[in-house]
């Protein structure tokens, strides 16, 4: 029932997304129903799409294969054997077999976009690798890459970033810690961070926190937010046992108002009956997920092709994510705190 909901809920939205999307690019109806969060169905019929030469099925499809979100945790790709799969998701390469789409786009022109997307991951310089994401207007996935060098303690490859670097010194999570260090008031608490209306705060405080030995900065950061700092590193389950876990819900949930990663995790909760009592749901998330570094990756196949703000927005977000937590989560059901948590994983779809 709860895929059934989400599924209806999706096309419900896909309907009336409004002009602004339909303008910025064309939703056929393979990937309208595949935003909906149906892989059984919509799928199918993205290959379909993919097969007449729709660049924007092939990207999905392509990023689905090679990518471990949403691919390797959709419980209907892992019913397919590995043929059903190559043939669901590749195209026919000319000497036999399968190619990824990625490497097989018919759209010439979007070539260096596949390029970029498929090699990202395997690029041993990761500042090589997202500028060439920011080349192809890969923006949230080359700030990710970005971001995760930054709190791999990289900063001698993000400080040796070359000065034509296409604006990704502008990166959205660089420009919160600007703004940081730019403050002659260096102490963050709570009640400020919550006032503060950037969409990016999460992904920079968690930039400053990594900082935070190097820098000195540890009395910087209140208790509250040292707090909300764990659960989003995943470590709910090691917070004192003074912690307010009501607080902390709510904070989540307010900081969801304008971060729309974290809203998904509040969406996902947020289905089961009772939510507003389970305070556990966001934080063991987080938890099962490995943090919000894990969060950033639930993203659009290709910005080009589904703005991130759509991809967010719709279902298949939360079926991804929902997707994940059945794959992470732990296989002894005593150890989920959270009521809802446990109804998701234990429900088949």
């Amino acid at each position: 029932m709860m895929k059934n909901n989400l599924a209806t809920a999706g096309l419900v939205w896909i309907a009336t997304v409004g002009q602004s999307v339909a303008q910025e690019a064309a939703i056929s109806d393979a990937v309208a129903l595949w935003l909906s969060g149906d892989d059984r169905d919509g799928l199918p019929a993205l290959a379909a799409d993919a097969a007449q030469g729709d660049s924007t099925a092939q990207l999905i499809l392509g990023q689905v294969d090679r990518d471990t979100i949403p691919g390797g945790f959709s419980e209907f790709l892992l019913s397919l054997g590995r043929k059903e799969r190559a043939e669901l998701l590749r195209a026919e390469a000319p000497n036999g077999g399968t190619d990824n789409w990625l490497l097989a786009l018919t759209d010439e022109e979007r070539s260096d976009l596949g390029l970029a997307l498929f090699w990202y991951e395997a690029n041993l310089d990761p500042i090589d690798a997202a500028l060439d994401l920011q080349k192809v207007n890969e923006q949230s996935l080359a700030e990710l890459v970005l971001w995760r060098t930054v709190n791999n303690g990289r900063l001698n490859l993000v400080q040796s970033m070359p000065a034509e670097n296409f604006g990704l010194s502008e990166a959205a999570f660089l420009e919160w810690l600007r703004a940081y260090f730019a403050d002659a008031n260096k102490t963050i608490n709570m009640s400020r961070f919550l006032a503060d209306e950037n969409t990016q705060k999460v992904a920079g405080l968690m930039a400053l926190k990594r900082l935070e030995r190097v820098l000195g900065l540890g009395g910087n950061f209140s208790v509250g937010l040292n707090e909300f700092i764990e659960v989003m590193r995943g470590n709910g389950d090691e917070l004192a046992a003074t912690a307010d876990l009501v607080t902390l819900n709510a904070t989540i949930q307010k900081v969801a108002e304008v971060d729309a990663r974290i809203e998904v995790v509040d969406r996902m909760c947020s289905i089961c009956p009772d939510s507003d009592q389970d305070y556990q749901c966001l934080i063991q998330t987080f938890e099962i997920i490995g943090g919000y570094g894990t969060l950033l990756a639930l993203r659009t196949p290709a910005e080009t092709a589904i703005s991130s703000d759509v991809y967010l927005a719709s279902d298949r977000a939360v079926t991804s994510l929902e997707n994940l937590v059945r794959g992470l989560g732990p296989s002894d059901m005593t150890q989920v705190r959270s009521s809802c948590l446990a109804s998701i994983m234990t429900d088949a779809g």
